[in-house]
């Protein structure tokens, strides 16, 4: 799964969590409810403009974007552990995201 398909699929359950439609969503920031479906399903790229507005409508954190989907996290092992920290995103992914997100011109923010 690409960055944009995690990014959507995680839109999509915050979305439905919240018990918001897409209808409803849609309307609240600007674009249609085939936009949105597409942006969900990792069809269409979302914008960090959108992805600020549907923070907004949704009352979340930008980090609630960017982690697994059942929200699964593993323990940190302390400072001193040699072994190297993971979530549930693997590094891989959050770089992924990060680039994606460092290509998207941001405006009117």
């Amino acid at each position: 799964m690409n960055a944009i398909e995690l990014v959507g699929r995680r839109v999509k359950f915050l979305r439905m969590e919240h018990k918001v439609t897409q209808t409803s969503m849609a309307e609240q920031i600007g674009m249609s409810q085939t936009n949105l479906s597409n942006l969900e399903s990792g069809r269409t790229a979302i914008t960090l403009a959108n992805l600020f507005r549907i923070k907004e409508v949704l009352g979340c954190k930008m980090a609630d974007f960017f982690i697994d989907i059942d929200g699964e996290t593993k323990e940190v092992p302390a400072k001193n552990e040699e072994s190297v920290p993971k979530s549930s995103l693997e590094l891989e992914d959050a770089l992924s995201i990060l680039k994606l997100l460092k290509k998207v011109d941001v405006k009117g923010l």
